[in-house]
């Protein structure tokens, strides 16, 4: 038998579609009956609950136990229905179908899943139906006033078992799919037979001739004749010629762009397509990837390579656009390379991976500017910083000496312009704490890494202040690690991240960590608020983070976000390589 054949595919895609077609019916009939019976049993629940809270309530007002316990038999009689209890509002079970579970409480019996349901509705005096176990099994809880317990909030709880209407609902789809199929499967030879008959051997022929055509092959005869195959034949053919044409004008697009252009297929066994810059800006060679898909992921260095995995798994699976920025070691040097991935779904492959592919374009001078720019705004704001508090704050200070000398003179002379003195006086100590504080956010550690403990202390303080939360700095002693600048960037990143904590989180603390290990810096900023994680997209709504980034970027470090393991909240850890920030 020969699969490649259009009589085998034209047959079997008929009989796949009438399978599919098929499977549609049944599987909406099936999910039609299920949603039905279990309608049917969500109101028989309501109702029953209904029904047995108002009872439940009479019952045990009127201390008639024993026609609590009828009516729950004659509840149970249901072959639904898996359990029926009578807690009360200290959720000890006064009447069950089982015996042995009275007086026991309602966390040691079969339908302790319903514990969390409880307090909602005893706060609303409402009834709650809720489906556990993926759907298998309904619980109905439903309360009602327990006089007999001193006027506290006692509980109906039915449960249900959903299993029963799945079943039937699979025997019957059974029963319609395999006649169905049968059916289906007697058209589908008919239609094989009529198939060899006519078209077999000119269908082989025109496929013979697919299989020849490639990008640098001659082209093939048509065949001959004047039916509709011949038709198919002859535009194929002409389809090929425009599609070479078409290529053709790619691959001279491919191969005069400076950035690098890449693609990678769906399917794994294929080969990733990259144009000739690769080699220039990647430094590897582009023929070892037909046979090393993952060769060129040895040339990113090892910080990034978990964050570009993490992207490719994603786009495999769902289609989107991404921009992200990876640093790839070349010649002993560093380069950072911004890449715009995207992925597309070919039209006959509607199911599986996506085919991913992408630009990327050289930044390594962009991101040498960025850090020189960081470099000397922080240099002014230094140099800013520095000119407040040795000028302005002293000239301020002065002023507010020279105020008090001149109150205390007016009011030895007992004048009236001594309160307007002292007003004065008053304002200029306000003015000259608020330049000061200016100054020292301007210029945190203006006189080098031997600072930045004090200023983290300072910045913890701040916060404690301002915000009234518990905060702490612990730091690790920096001195002749970093150079000046970089104290100054690893202060602003803390300074960015801990104030959007406190802003932001809605926590009680936040702790503030710069500790040393072997080769590098580990900044760590934690709170107990509202967790925070920030996405994948190419551009962040807030300026804050993008800001930090950039920090981080200069720094040549890393920037994570994670949950706290044991507590709500969000730790932010930050790597700074030792090797790359020592001062010179």
């Amino acid at each position: 038998m020969r699969f490649s054949t259009l009589q085998f595919r034209l047959s079997a895609l008929v009989f796949a579609f009438g399978i599919f077609i098929i499977t549609i019916s049944v599987t909406r009939q099936y999910f039609r009956d299920v949603s039905t019976k279990r309608s049917q049993m969500r109101l028989n629940a309501y109702s029953e609950g209904s029904r047995l809270s108002g009872l439940a309530q009479h019952f045990l007002r009127r201390h008639l136990p024993q026609s609590a316990d009828l009516v729950i038999g004659y509840t149970s009689v249901d072959p639904n229905l898996l359990h029926a209890v009578i807690c009360d509002g200290n959720d000890i079970v006064r009447h069950a179908a089982e015996q042995q579970w009275r007086g026991l409480h309602l966390s040691q019996t079969p339908v302790a899943a319903a514990a969390s349901m409880l307090e909602k509705i005893r706060k609303k005096m409402e009834g709650r139906i809720e489906e556990i176990e993926e759907g298998r099994r309904m619980i109905a809880a439903y309360p009602f006033w327990d006089v007999d317990g001193g006027m506290t909030k006692g509980t109906v709880i039915l449960e249900y078992d959903l299993g029963s209407a799945m079943e039937a609902a699979r025997e019957q789809v059974f029963y319609d799919s395999v006649a169905e199929a049968c059916a289906l499967f007697g058209g589908c030879l008919l239609l094989w037979s009529i198939l060899h008959i006519t078209v077999t051997d000119r269908v082989s022929h025109i496929i013979e001739q697919a299989q020849k055509i490639g990008w640098d092959q001659d082209d093939e005869d048509t065949i001959k004749g004047s039916d509709e195959l011949t038709k198919v034949s002859q535009s194929f053919m002409e389809a090929v010629k425009r599609l070479r044409a078409t290529e053709q004008r790619f691959r001279h697009i491919a191969a005069s762009m400076r950035d690098v252009f890449w693609v990678a297929p769906a399917r794994k066994g294929e080969a990733i397509y990259v144009n000739p810059s690769y080699e220039r800006l990647w430094g590897r060679s582009s023929a070892r990837l037909a046979h090393q898909r993952w060769e060129w992921l040895h040339g990113v260095i090892k910080e990034d390579r978990r964050k570009v995995l993490n992207t490719l798994r994603r786009l495999r699976h769902q289609a989107g656009e991404v921009d992200l920025e990876i640093r790839i070691e070349y010649s002993e040097t560093v380069r950072w390379m911004n890449c715009r991935c995207f992925s597309i779904r070919k039209p006959n492959e509607p199911y599986g991976d996506l085919q991913v592919m992408g630009v990327m374009i050289d930044i390594t001078e962009r991101k040498r500017l960025e850090r020189q720019l960081i470099e000397i705004a922080e240099q002014e704001r230094r140099r800013i910083g520095q000119d407040l508090h040795d000028d302005v704050c002293q000239r301020l200070a002065a002023a507010h000496l020279k105020t008090g000398v001149l109150q205390s003179i007016l009011t030895r002379a007992s004048l009236p312009q001594a309160k307007l003195a002292g007003d004065l006086e008053h304002e200029l100590a306000e003015a000259t704490d608020i330049a000061r504080r200016f100054a020292k956010g301007l210029a945190p550690v203006a006189v080098g890494s031997e600072a930045l403990p004090q200023a983290l202390n300072e910045l913890a303080a701040f916060l404690a202040r301002a915000f009234g939360l518990r905060c702490t700095a612990s730091c690790d002693p920096v001195e002749g690690l970093i150079a000046p600048e970089t104290a100054a960037q690893i202060y602003r990143i803390a300074q960015e991240l801990s104030t959007n904590a406190a802003k932001h989180s809605h926590g009680t603390w936040i702790e503030i960590s710069l500790a040393q290990m072997e080769d590098s810096l580990h900044l760590e900023i934690s709170h107990d608020g509202i967790s925070f994680e920030p996405r994948s997209e190419p551009k962040s709504p807030g300026m804050g983070l993008y800001l930090v980034q950039q920090r981080v970027d200069a720094l040549e470090a890393t920037l994570i976000f994670r949950p706290l393991p044991q507590a709500h909240g969000t730790l932010a850890i930050c790597e700074i390589p030792l090797q790359e920030n020592i001062p010179s």
